[in-house]
């Protein structure tokens, strides 16, 4: 028996019926990714179980479970053996989303568990699904209302000193949002809105008599237990998902789409320069700190050196793809070429070195893949897609208990809180499946534009 048809008959001696179909899937595949028939078999398995699981579950899930949710089934639409089944499914998905929007439950525009979240799922939902628009644009109302209420409190000192242009909870998933729609005026006048806020903030301000970059922020409560380091006096942050290459590759996505504004191209090149200015080596690797205090960033204290995960959210990965996007959208080919030439050292590394321990999307394997996959979507660089089938065979062949089993596991030896989520795109086992369906497709999806670095 050979390995597709292995996997094919255990899935059909469950007592559940195969829910998706193998056959559709593998048409879909795209033909430069060639993902072996064992890892597709992987793949396949783990994706029935999944949507068996939720189908055994779904009247357990929460508003904010429902959000992923959402958009694994409209990843999947295609594949499912029963339409009705999916229908089923979609719709109670979407009733959930719709009680807990009417609590409030999203009540503020982040692109993570916020407005700018739910209305990414529901538009990829809305292009398999026509008939829920309405629906759509109910929310990107509340979304429109959110950010403008929000807006009116740009220029006073508690605005302009937060953290609140960051991908995860900030303005740069919002803008990334928006951009998608720069035919329609009130979006691209929101957008705008946004843009004008990171010009701003761009600029150079004054802290304790030092220079600091407009970026310097003050950390809330939450973010601040998290650090080893005293931050009375504020940080600057170098990740991609709460830092400043949120803006980076959000002004330069917006620069893409053809947006020109007095101060933007000034603002993309100081956001350049401080990536410039605080890059460092390790092994002719280029790594960044993640947050630096104050006085790390103007010398009164050491900033580490040392090498970090190699992941989305705060590491050199994610930080180039910002950087190359950036290089690429602005034509600025000496950034472009410095930050492909990095990934490509990057992608040569061993695994090991990636120092990468689980496979979900926020800083693990299937994150890292996303981007190294698109760089060798534009690029055709081969290297890129060696790392990326290396990256795939780790996290494709998990199971969700021997999911859930590692990642409790992590926890206990690293004595931190149990985060993982069996319906959660970030940090649980839906955006693995999302993740590596993106990545054999050959495709982008709504999830690789909410992560900005498409």
């Amino acid at each position: 028996m050979n390995m597709k048809a292995e996997y094919r008959f255990k899935i059909q001696s469950k007592e559940t019926s195969m829910i998706l179909n193998i056959n559709k899937i593998e048409s879909n595949i795209n033909s430069k990714t060639r993902l072996s028939e064992h890892l597709l078999g992987c793949f396949f398995r783990n994706s029935c179980e999944y949507f068996i699981s939720l189908e055994k579950d779904i009247n357990k899930i929460s508003p904010n479970e429902a959000i992923d949710v959402i958009s694994a089934l409209a990843s999947f639409k295609e594949y499912f053996n029963s339409e009705s089944k999916w229908e089923r499914l979609t719709l109670h998905s979407l009733d959930v989303l719709r009680k807990g929007i009417n609590i409030s439950m999203f009540h503020d525009f982040a692109a993570f568990s916020g407005m700018t979240h739910v209305a990414f799922s529901v538009y990829e939902l809305s292009v398999k699904t026509p008939k829920i628009k309405i629906f759509l644009n109910g929310i990107i109302k509340l979304l429109l209302e959110n950010l403008s209420t929000y807006l009116e409190g740009a220029g006073k000192a508690k605005f302009d000193t937060a953290g609140n242009f960051e991908v995860i909870k900030g303005l740069s998933g919002p803008l990334r949002f928006l951009l998608s729609f720069c035919d329609d005026e009130q979006m691209r006048n929101m957008a705008c809105k946004i843009i004008d806020v990171f010009i701003n903030r761009s600029k150079d301000t004054v802290v304790l008599d030092y220079r600091m970059p407009g970026w310097h922020y003050y950390p809330n409560e939450i973010e601040a237990s998290f650090m080893t380091d005293e931050v009375s006096n504020g940080c600057v942050n170098y990740g991609l998902s709460h830092g400043m290459g949120g803006p980076l590759a959000a002004l330069s996505l917006a620069y893409k789409n053809g947006i020109r504004k007095e101060g933007m191209q000034e603002a993309i090149d100081g956001l350049v320069a401080e990536y410039t200015q605080a890059v460092y080596y390790a092994n002719d690797i280029a790594y960044w700190p993640g947050r630096v205090t104050f006085e790390q960033y103007v010398g009164l204290s050491e900033i580490p050196k040392t090498p970090n995960q190699m992941s989305w959210c705060y590491g050199s990965v994610g930080i180039l793809r910002a950087l190359y996007m950036s290089g690429v959208f602005t034509a600025n080919e000496n950034v472009m070429k410095f930050a492909l030439s990095e990934l490509i050292k990057i992608a040569e590394m061993d695994l090991k070195d990636h120092m990468l321990r689980q496979a979900i999307v926020c800083h693990g394997f299937v994150g890292t893949a996303a981007i190294l996959n698109l760089m060798y979507l534009e690029t055709g660089k081969s290297v890129f897609l060696h790392k990326v089938i290396e990256m795939i065979e780790i996290a494709a062949p998990l199971d969700i208990k021997t999911f859930f089993d590692s990642e409790k596991q992590r926890s206990m030896e690293l004595d931190i809180s149990f985060r993982a989520g069996l319906h959660d795109y970030l940090e649980g086992y839906s955006g693995i499946l999302c993740t590596i369906l993106s990545i054999a497709k050959g495709k982008p999806t709504e999830h690789e534009k909410r992560l900005l670095i498409v």
